[in-house]
């Protein structure tokens, strides 16, 4: 096996690629991101890539979410500030380059789209309820903040209270910027239609805002609500302009467990579900720590009449397509791989694709035939030592097949390891890169990851354990443990390790105070007290309603959320506990950290408490580059101190 062991500081060389967008004519633009740790932030460029190779068109740093025009003649994109308080530009450039600024706004540009005609760029960004953007001014300018509405804040947004999501559009000859829906509600998808009508799907309900309502615009500005009730995650108009495919799940079947599907939609009709025999989530949910940003659609309809989707399955993300009265078939389906994101034009496919062993990089489909475009990830891979993950079926205790996945550096045996547990917990592990992963090997650790009940990638039964966290899917995680060992040879039964982030949190809190199996814990990003998480976080007053309690506020079920909180069985922990939190966090709020940590100390135990301050839930998969390798450290040398340092381990060193 070449090259060195991954280290921390190996994340900095890494390239992420992402958000492809394809013209008619199979030219395949998409957004390079590098890590600048000098700077301590992302640098983000617009790359071409075709038949003759790949090739910068701007420079950056701030440039993302590349869309060609109808005619591939023009690409528009975004500029982010990079620095505070700065504003953001939407700007068009042709095939050679010569970019020029279309409109500038301090709020952003997200999502954006042309019009069929190329006359207009359509985008979403936030804007105040009241008040003109000009005088609007900072939090941290005001004297005091007076709170209406839901949600106060949410993670990585900051304090939103005041603000909503609105649909815009821009003429790209004048720079005329006019307002499309602007109102009390957040626009979390559109589509235009060949003909200039717009369709789009907003909130309507503060206290459920995962509940949509799909709005149709005609012409002349009149709406229409032509659908209530599902949470919507994207919208595509059919090439005549006669139905929507509509990207959404039904929540009324099984709340936050249900799976997404795709529908068709025609105006004054019912939707009909087109995907719903696959059983299988149509969304991409598998983990991942070396994503960029992306502005990818979640469902395209292309002018050869299919619609486009991808499926979670098992680990694996698949492209697939389906016509209104047939069947879903399969487009690309790797027996271990994640079809990422993807852009159709012109009966060809571009996607970003990765494996466990290999960063995304952009491919082709065209004619059947699927060839790489690009390489940014090419010497790094060739100079770092990979290990390719095992895959085991490990049987529950009530015969269900649990999959689990081993990343083994080999060595020394037998070896230290550590069961890793994914957040959602509707996500799923597999094989997607996680540099973290192979960071762990590379410091002499066997990582044990797996897909237990209430993981996505498999059934909505399967997935389902509201009102039941800490009980199947807590059985799964110690069967795996138990049995890990003796499926894969090497594997030291008395020196494991346990880490996890949010739900993996919550439950990395949850093992350490039911079992004394792991000889140390690193608690991420989680919760230990649904009580307080409530009322403290972007989401917690209608996801602790749906996943712990059945329905019920906290003030109703107060015993139930107690009973599914770590921090309620506390004095049982015995096993040493690092917690990393970052101090804005909103979705589980610095509370959750703290509370473990003074209880822990109180208590005697072994605890460590390390804050991320400017850092948010995403600290793991976005933060800032020096937080991100000083978390990977944190964690190593917390797992060494207390698991023993692998014979032949070094510091990332062969």
């Amino acid at each position: 096996m070449p090259g060195r062991s991954v280290a921390p500081e190996d994340l900095l060389e890494l390239v992420l690629v992402s958000s492809p967008s394809i013209s008619r004519d199979g030219l395949v633009a998409y957004t390079v991101t590098r890590l600048n740790r000098d700077a301590n932030r992302y640098e983000s460029a617009t790359w071409l890539a075709g038949p003759e190779g790949f090739r910068p068109l701007t420079s950056g740093p701030g440039d993302v979410c590349p869309k060609w025009s109808p005619d591939g003649r023009l690409l528009a994109f975004v500029r982010r500030p990079q620095e505070k308080g700065g504003k953001s530009g939407l700007y068009v450039a042709g095939r050679d380059g010569g970019a020029w600024r279309v409109a500038e706004s301090r709020f952003g540009f997200r999502s954006i789209e042309w019009s069929p005609d190329g006359r207009w760029i359509y985008f979403t960004r936030m804007a105040p309820l009241r008040g003109g953007e000009a005088e609007w001014k900072d939090y941290s300018e005001r004297e005091v903040l007076v709170v209406e509405s839901l949600p106060i804040w949410f993670n990585g947004e900051g304090f939103v209270f005041d603000r909503r999501l609105g649909l815009y559009r821009a003429d790209v000859r004048s720079g005329i910027v006019e307002e499309v829906a602007r109102g009390d509600f957040n626009v979390v998808a559109y589509a235009v239609s060949p003909d200039g009508r717009v369709a789009y799907a907003r909130t309507y309900d503060e206290l459920k805002p995962f509940l949509h309502e799909v709005v149709l615009r005609e012409r002349d500005g009149g709406e229409d609500v032509v659908h209530r009730g599902f949470s919507v995650a994207g919208l595509a108009w059919s090439p005549d302009g006669g139905s929507l495919a509509l990207h959404a799940r039904d929540v009324s079947r099984r709340g936050f467990a249900a799976h997404f599907q795709v529908y068709k939609l025609d105006p004054g009709g019912d939707p009909e579900c087109l995907t719903c025999s696959l059983e299988r989530d149509v969304m991409n949910t598998v983990n991942s720590d070396v994503r960029g940003p992306s502005c990818s659609r979640t469902v395209q309809w292309g002018d050869d009449g299919w619609i486009y989707f991808l499926v979670s399955d098992a680990g694996s993300v698949h492209l697939y397509r389906v016509k209104p009265g047939s069947e879903p078939e399969p487009l690309i389906a790797p027996s271990c791989g994640v079809v990422d994101e993807y852009s159709v034009a012109g009966g060809r496919v571009a996607y970003t694709f990765m494996t466990p062993t290999r960063p995304k990089e952009v491919y082709l489909l065209d004619g059947g035939e699927a060839r790489r475009l690009t390489g940014h990830n090419d010497r790094w891979i060739e100079t770092r030592r990979l290990v390719e993950p095992r895959k085991y079926a490990v049987e529950a205790s009530d015969g269900a097949l649990i999959d689990v996945w081993v990343l083994d550096p080999g060595g020394e045996e037998p070896r230290p390891w550590v069961l890793y547990i994914h957040g959602g917990p509707k996500t799923m592990y597999g094989c997607g890169f996680i540099h973290e992963f192979h960071a762990l090997a590379g410091a002499g650790f066997a990582v044990v990851y797996s897909n237990p009940r209430g993981s996505d990638g498999y059934t909505e039964e399967f997935a389902d354990i509201r009102g039941r966290y800490g009980e199947r899917d807590y059985k799964d995680l110690m069967e795996v443990a138990e049995q890990i060992t003796r499926l894969h040879e090497g594997l030291d039964p008395e020196r494991a390790g346990v880490t996890g982030g949010s739900y993996g949190g919550f439950m990395t809190n949850w093992i350490v105070t039911h079992t004394n199996r792991f000889k140390a814990a690193v608690t991420q990003r989680s919760c230990s007290n649904w009580v307080s998480k409530y009322g403290t976080t972007d989401i917690g007053w209608y996801f602790n309603k749906d996943q712990i309690a059945r329905g019920e506020p906290v003030w109703r079920a107060l015993e139930t959320y107690w009973d599914k909180s770590p921090l309620k069985y506390v004095e049982n922990a015995r096993t040493p506990l690092l917690i990393i939190h970052s101090l804005e966090d909103y979705r589980c709020y610095v509370d959750q950290a703290t509370q473990m940590f003074v209880a822990l100390k109180e208590l005697g135990v072994k605890v460590k408490l390390a804050l991320f301050p400017g850092e948010n839930h995403d600290l793991s998969r976005s933060g800032r580059p020096k937080s991100r390798i000083a978390r990977l450290k944190l964690i190593i040398d917390w797992f060494r101190e207390h698991l023993g340092k692998a014979a032949g381990s070094g510091e990332g060193v062969a």
